[in-house]
């Protein structure tokens, strides 16, 4: 079994982050995606605070995939330096385990 990890980036724009959700699921990079309610973001840009509001797309694959998947956002994402997080999955049920696999790329 791959190692689960939760991948993470965030969008100005709700139909973005669908579209890139809907790409990456069609590569099978991913096995789902979640796309949560816009949030305040703060952060700091080119030595001022910036404050705007984003939405935030989590998206399940596998460490293995880890590469290719960040390719693929940093190449459709239109942030000059998107945010792309990946945190490990220590525990997941059995049954969703091998819905995920079955879901993405096997490499």
């Amino acid at each position: 079994m791959n190692n689960i990890i939760q991948v993470s980036t965030t969008f100005t724009e709700k139909e973005d982050a669908l579209q890139l959700a809907r790409h990456l699921l069609d590569k099978h990079l991913i096995a789902c995606a979640q796309l949560s309610s816009p949030f305040e973001s703060l952060y700091c840009w080119k030595g001022k605070v910036e404050q705007e509001q984003e939405f935030k797309l989590t998206m399940k694959t596998t460490e293995a995939l880890w590469e290719e998947l960040k390719t693929e956002i940093e190449t459709r994402h239109s942030y000059d330096v998107p945010e792309i997080l990946a945190v490990p999955v220590l525990h997941a049920n059995e049954k969703y385990e091998k819905w995920l696999q079955e879901e993405i790329k096997n490499e």
